[in-house]
């Protein structure tokens, strides 16, 4: 007499691994999702910004991060007739364009290489003032400026290391 193959226990031992197996591919999946959602919840979203007021004559250029996570800046370069300067916008205006002699520079601050720009903050990179003919003559001089060609380039990553970099051709964040 011939044994059956599919026995009760081997009916219920089946169905035990194939449960197993069920519930560890829903467990890899859940977990990748986690991730995934973890990463989306500390995305920073930096945006460099100008405002220009001219009843009070002051112009501003702020870097913000409309993000949910910090941006940790990781490089930033200034082009300029086809030349990168790796330097601070203030100082690269000081040291490069003659004109800004006669500009007075109210508030400025550094973007070096590893800050942090928490989520939801602005950092003043430079804010021009003193006056009408001083403001006047910065609104003249950056709009000359961005004729010729000026361009900036920040890199920036997540506590995640995701990578992205802003410009000024691009008008949202690019994805490295």
């Amino acid at each position: 007499m011939k044994k059956k193959f599919w026995t009760s226990d081997k009916i219920v031992s089946f169905s035990a691994m194939s449960i197993s197996l069920l519930t560890l591919f829903i467990f890899i999946k859940q977990t990748n999702i986690i991730e995934a959602q973890s990463h989306l919840s500390v995305m920073p979203y930096l945006m460099l910004e100008t405002s220009n007021n001219s009843k009070d004559g002051t112009f501003k250029l702020d870097l913000e991060n409309y993000g949910v996570g910090p941006a940790i800046i990781e490089n930033r370069v200034i082009i300029y007739k086809g030349k990168e300067y790796d330097m601070e916008f203030e100082m690269f205006l000081r040291e490069h364009i003659k004109e800004m002699d006669s500009v007075h520079i109210v508030n400025y601050s550094s973007v070096q290489i590893g800050l942090a720009i928490p989520a939801g903050s602005r950092r003043n990179v430079l804010t021009v003032g003193g006056g009408q003919k001083s403001y006047d003559t910065f609104v003249e001089l950056i709009s000359r400026l961005q004729n010729e060609g000026l361009d900036y380039k920040i890199n920036y990553k997540s506590i995640y290391n995701d990578r992205w970099k802003i410009n000024a051709s691009q008008a949202t964040p690019i994805e490295l």
